[in-house]
């Protein structure tokens, strides 16, 4: 995913800094020379982080926080950019995005560990009921085979989560077998 920064200054030598920053961060890096501009920025897409410095002329009438409002995600930073210096921006802003990358990759991991306890739980169920059904003393032989099937398919894809597969491999061939439901005068399936 490309990264893209966004440096609000009015600074002499921000096409510097963001060359900078765009080599040393790989990085896309934009300036918008007011809190005005950046505003418009943000308004027509994300960025990944913004750089706001506080050497902006407080007389503007767009304010650090409506741009703050429109950031949805980016990562904030409002520092004097003049007194850091590029290479202290640059380390701070490597420093941010890598520690926002690690944040990402643990919410994904741990949003991944979730859907796959429901998914477990979910299974558990199908198999327990494919069973309860396979109990029942007066089952015709359509409706075993179709619960056999259930639970043979549950069983497929519960390997297949366990595996970490993701459901990467094709059903079991039995699925294939599957007689097509036939519809009587009512439109149910028998």
């Amino acid at each position: 995913m490309e990264k893209t920064v966004l440096i609000v200054t009015a600074i002499d030598g921000a096409e510097n800094l963001a060359r900078a920053l765009s080599r040393e961060a790989d990085a896309v890096v934009e300036i918008a020379r007011s809190r005005r501009a950046a505003l418009a920025r943000l308004r027509r897409d994300r960025v990944t982080a913004v750089l706001l410095d506080t050497s902006l002329s407080e007389a503007e009438i767009t304010t650090s926080e409506m741009v703050w409002q429109n950031a949805e995600g980016a990562v904030p930073l409002e520092i004097n950019l003049a007194n850091l210096g590029a290479n202290g921006v640059v380390r701070l802003l490597r420093s941010l995005l890598d520690g926002r990358e690690q944040a990402e990759a643990v919410g994904r991991r741990e949003a991944t560990a979730a859907v796959s306890r429901e998914l477990q739980s979910t299974i558990t169920g199908l198999l327990l009921q494919s069973d309860l059904i396979l109990r029942e003393k007066f089952l015709t032989p359509a409706v075993a085979d179709k619960a056999r099937l259930m639970k043979e398919l549950a069983t497929s894809l519960r390997e297949r989560l366990r595996s970490g597969d993701g459901g990467n491999v094709p059903p079991p061939p039995r699925a294939a077998r599957l007689p097509s439901p036939t519809y009587g005068q009512s439109g149910m399936v028998p």
